[in-house]
């Protein structure tokens, strides 16, 4: 019974991204139409004629300042910081393992920190670079301030730092039980040892680097000197070395096609496996 519930769950999901991918094919040629009327700015000033209209602006990776972790003061040299959190959490029976934190079960969890654009008369709003890539790399401690790490531990007693597999974690337990709890049950342990560190947390960051980058194009919405994330326009918000609305276009295209063709192969997927579980004969 259990089986063909989940076989159903698979076929509506896969009906689901079937839908998601057909709609992309036909809403495509609509989105390519619009970026092609889009104004295409390059010196980054702010024409009040496209006050509440959608535009592309162009800048370049040094305009892009060092991003910090601003809720806990820690500043870096990367444009772009991704801050992970992991709680030490117990099932109430054997299991006690690290688990990322959903923004849905807690307010303190992962986060992207960018860095701010200058040099421009627009203030770009920072999920328009959500999409931005570059060289990314797990932090150690010499990517640190220590000023900064000071501050923090002599805001926050309990944290301190620890290195474990070349990562540098800030945290409120040690590295022993981050090698002891990682996929181990607590009948494996001794439960007296580690139970009381159920709620710990470790904290690491990922830098990105945009030195391979040579442009940047960030379609948004111009609303008076702000630009944001459009609620109109099906692209990606952030583009990076193209140098016009051109190459723009095609870039578009391209991640519609690869886009659209792991839908459909994901949503085949699920329908082929939600048919079988479900036309499975069950065991009498």
């Amino acid at each position: 019974m259990l089986k063909k519930v989940i076989g159903a769950v698979l076929i509506l999901l896969g009906g689901f991204f079937s839908f998601v991918a057909v709609k992309a094919v036909f809403s495509n040629p609509e989105t390519v139409n619009q970026l092609e009327e889009l104004p295409f700015i390059t010196d980054g000033k702010v024409d009040p004629a496209n006050d509440g209209k959608d535009i592309i602006l162009l800048i370049k990776p040094d305009s892009l300042d060092n991003a910090g972790d601003f809720e806990l003061g820690l500043g870096f040299k990367y444009p772009v910081i991704r801050r992970e959190v992991e709680e030490l959490k117990s099932d109430g029976e054997d299991q006690l393992k690290w688990t990322r934190l959903s923004k849905s079960e807690e307010d303190f969890t992962d986060e992207v920190f960018f860095g701010k654009i200058t040099g421009l008369e627009y203030e770009v709003e920072g999920s328009l670079l959500n999409s931005l890539g570059g060289n990314t790399k797990q932090l150690k401690f010499e990517d640190y301030d220590k000023e900064d790490l000071d501050a923090l531990f002599e805001a926050v007693p309990s944290l301190h730092t620890e290195e474990y597999n070349g990562v540098l974690y800030i945290t409120d337990t040690d590295s022993g039980y981050f090698k002891d709890c990682d996929r181990k049950k607590v009948s494996d342990l001794t439960w007296d040892n580690y139970i009381g560190e159920a709620g710990a947390i470790r904290i690491s960051y990922r830098g990105t680097s945009v030195d391979d980058i040579d442009s940047i194009a960030l379609v948004g919405r111009q609303v008076g000197n702000r630009l944001q994330k459009s609620d109109t326009l099906d692209t990606l918000s952030c583009y990076e070395n193209v140098h016009s609305k051109e190459e723009l276009i095609q870039n578009h295209k391209k991640y519609s096609v690869i886009g659209t063709g792991l839908g459909l192969v994901i949503s085949a997927g699920l329908l082929i496996t939600g048919v079988i579980l479900v036309a499975k004969k069950q065991p009498i």
